[in-house]
């Protein structure tokens, strides 16, 4: 490799002056100025140091005598623009370890076009300055160096940030093509190249390129984000959460915007859709703020543009259901790289959603019962050390048990938990033969007609329904029943109906009676969460029909399976009738747990005449749970504090299919924890890790 003289590194420096001089980067401060950077300090440098360096720079071009006479702002530009077709020229390259000797006849021409400089001047100045560029690292472009080098590159099928694979070698180790540890060397061949289009966080919409290449050992075809098995087709990705993530084949998202996203749906509750409004609105150009308000800097606005040419033939707005798609593949690649493993998807699935599925299920499955990655978490506000009255000391650890209504679309029969085959059903393929066919009305044997959901006897109720719901106000009162927090949609210009239960007097030979049609989906009764007292939550289950008091035993178990993950205290709303069955069917597996209701339950919904309750789950019948000074020693009602948050989901949940509504809901209490773990630590309440040995001993 040919080594970079002293004066070429000259060059450099003064190339950064240079850029803190337009305004770019300051040199000092490493902060990007709107203007002319005001830095003192810097200024001083600028200029002491630009008369020192400016003539060791030009010496670097001595042997190309024509550039002596050149602005030293379009050498610099010379080696920027460069620098942006930089992996264009890597392509054409056996190796990547030195440049080329000259420029390909489209980046020549690219960059003639640019700098409206000849072809020749382009060539010397390769020449002169090609070792700087190859071993230059990446830039920020600005908006100006990205419009001008895409006005020119577009046309010749490249593109300011154009997408190659980011490996140069065959990765798959029995093919005689793969190369072990070395980046250095091209043995990847038949680009293909097509049009599509990059959300960023920086720089807007930009119009790209997207190259795959080819190996002839094995058959496999290397994508940005992924390579594909001919024979197996199945797409393997390169085992790290790439920079850029394709979420559809036209269509790519950075993980910085996929990031923002994800947080966005954690503080904010928002729906895909109202991510991508925000997006369109807020970031598509660098400049947004400016072409949302145009009476208020009238100027300005003359100046915005586009950095999507009107002719491109991919759309520059950002889908919803890419939104959605890219937060699945984000979450599962951050997933897989926290485990060191490699994601692993069909290739050939007819839809991305379909793609995606069996992994998502897999990592629902890792969730449940201990899953969740602070489920060891320990701090000082859920778990204290005392002094018993022999002065040893012993732990408190304490645990919070409640539900909340909100759920996913399921089968209509009563408990069944059997996933619909389509997102449109009412009944699951093992009752779609035997109930599918039946009146909606309840008790009613007798099948609906053709286009109905009721036989004809019952079709008043039908249409009385549709027609009510038709009403305004009537699907304001559904709105407000469903308890609704947050709408799915913010701006939406339809009205959104939700199918319910429906009630009205029918008349019969045995007298006036009341009628009970379900029309539309039935969905499951509600979320349960097992919490620490600080905050973060342990686990999550879906309850199908009711909370009954069986199945929160059978949850809590798969939540503290051994004798040493049950707490001291286990804190539930109704845990009098919880203690009953547990009496009635002699489980013993929380027999070292205290089971008292939370505070503000136990004042309000249940009764001083219970001798059980008062004498079993009274909290104030456990010394342990008051400090000296009379306080709480712990927040009992934590739970019912978290289902604020998590009601602000029903909206955005509702109607999401079971695989991504499970992990949707695990994802989003996972990056919660993290925030309220790092609350705990910025409040000095010491938050640690319980080591699993002690909890799951072998």
């Amino acid at each position: 490799m040919q080594p970079v003289p002293k004066n070429i590194a000259g060059l450099l420096l003064v190339e950064s002056l240079y850029l803190c001089s337009l305004g770019n980067v300051c040199v000092q401060t490493n902060v990007t100025e709107s203007a002319l950077c005001k830095h003192h300090t810097c200024h001083f440098f600028c200029s002491t140091l630009m008369a020192q360096c400016l003539g060791q720079a030009l010496s670097a071009l001595q042997d190309a005598t024509t550039c002596l006479s050149f602005d030293f702002s379009l050498i610099l530009s010379f080696v920027r623009l460069c620098c942006l077709a930089k992996p264009t020229l890597q392509l054409d390259r056996r190796t990547v370890s030195s440049p080329p000797d000259s420029l390909s006849s489209r980046v020549v021409k690219i960059i003639s076009a640019c700098l409206d400089a000849s072809e020749d001047v382009v060539n010397e100045l390769w020449n002169a300055l090609k070792v700087v560029v190859w071993q230059h690292g990446p830039i920020a472009a600005s908006e100006e160096e990205i419009r001008l080098f895409n006005v020119h590159a577009l046309q010749w099928d490249t593109s300011y940030r154009h997408l190659y694979p980011p490996v140069h070698t065959c990765q798959v180790s029995t093919c005689r093509h793969h190369i072990l540890n070395s980046e250095r060397e091209f043995n990847l061949c038949e680009p293909s190249t097509y049009k599509a289009t990059l959300f960023t966080l920086k720089d807007g919409v930009l119009p790209i390129y997207t190259t795959s290449l080819y190996c002839r050992g094995c058959y496999s075809r290397y994508y940005p984000n992924y390579r594909v098995h001919k024979g197996s087709s199945t797409r393997t990705y390169y085992g790290s959460v790439p920079e850029v993530l394709q979420v559809s084949r036209d269509f790519f998202i950075e993980s910085a915007v996929l990031e923002l996203f994800c947080n966005q749906k954690v503080f904010g509750w928002l729906s895909a859709g109202n991510c991508s409004r925000i997006y369109d609105w807020s970031l598509a150009t660098s400049r947004q703020y400016i072409k949302n308000n145009p009476l208020a800097f009238p100027g300005a606005a003359l100046l915005l543009f586009s950095q999507v040419p009107d002719t491109w033939p991919v759309s520059a707005r950002l889908r919803p259901e890419d939104v959605l798609n890219g937060f699945f593949l984000y979450s599962l690649l951050l997933h897989k790289a926290e485990r060191s493993a490699v994601l692993i998807l069909p290739h050939d699935e007819k839809s991305h959603r379909m793609r995606l599925r069996d992994e998502l299920a897999l990592r629902n499955k890792l969730m449940e019962g201990v899953g969740q990655e602070q489920y060891l978490h320990a701090c000082d506000l859920c778990f204290k050390v005392y002094e018993d009255e022999n002065g040893v000391q012993r732990k408190l650890q304490a645990a919070v048990c409640d539900g909340i209504t909100i759920g996913h679309p399921c089968c209509a029969v009563h408990d069944c938990q059997v996933p619909l085959a389509s997102h449109a059903d009412r009944f699951c393929s093992v009752h779609m033969m035997s109930i599918g066919k039946k009146c909606a009305v309840v008790d009613c044997n007798v099948d609906h007609d053709k286009g109905f959901q009721t036989c004809n006897e019952h079709r008043p109720l039908e249409e009385s329904y549709y027609i009510r719901g038709q009403a305004f106000f009537q699907l304001k009162a559904r709105l407000k029943k469903a308890g609704v927090a947050v709408p799915d949609n913010s701006v939406s210009l339809e009205a959104q109906v939700t199918h319910e239960e429906e009630e009205c007097e029918g008349k019969s030979e045995m007298g006036n009676q009341k009628l009970k049609a379900l029309f539309g989906q039935c969905h499951t009764h509600n979320e349960q969460l097992a919490m620490r007292t600080c905050g973060v939550v342990m686990s999550r289950a879906t309850f199908f029909g009711s909370e009954a008091v069986s199945g929160v035993n059978g949850f809590l178990k798969a939540t503290f399976p051994t004798p040493q993950s049950t707490p001291e205290f286990l804190i539930f709303d109704n845990n009098c009738q919880l203690m009953k069955h547990q009496a009635a069917i002699g489980d013993t597996h929380f027999k070292d747990t205290a089971q008292p209701v939370d505070i503000f339950h136990f004042r309000s919904k249940h009764k001083q005449s219970d001798d059980f309750c008062q004498a079993f789950c009274n909290p104030a019948a456990f010394p342990e749970m008051r400090t000296s000074d009379g306080k709480w020693t712990f927040n009992t009602s934590i739970c019912e504090q978290t289902n604020v948050w998590l009601g602000g989901y029903i909206a955005v949940l509702r109607n999401m299919e079971v695989t991504r509504y499970n992990f949707y809901l695990d994802e989003m209490i996972k990056r919660r924890n993290r925030y309220v773990i790092h609350e705990l630590e910025r409040k000095e309440h010491k938050p640690w890790t319980v080591p699993a040995e002690l909890v799951f001993p072998l």
